[in-house]
């Protein structure tokens, strides 16, 4: 990707990938609204941060 804010915008292809999931589940998760994303015509992006923070909210941490 090239530089400036575009680069942080990932495709659900790079988002998957990023997530390490499949495609079919990051529609889920997008179409459950589970995960934020911006509308760009009729293709879909997802902000870095905001896959980033999905991560941490599903952080389990340990008992001790």
């Amino acid at each position: 990707m090239g530089s400036g804010r575009g680069a942080d915008l990932l495709t659900v292809v790079e988002a998957a990938e990023y997530l390490r999931v499949s495609v079919s589940a990051i529609r889920r998760l997008q179409q459950a609204r589970r995960i934020a994303f911006i509308k760009i015509g009729g293709s879909l992006r997802f902000a870095r941060a905001d896959l980033a923070a999905y991560l941490s909210k599903q952080r389990i941490t340990t008992i001790e």
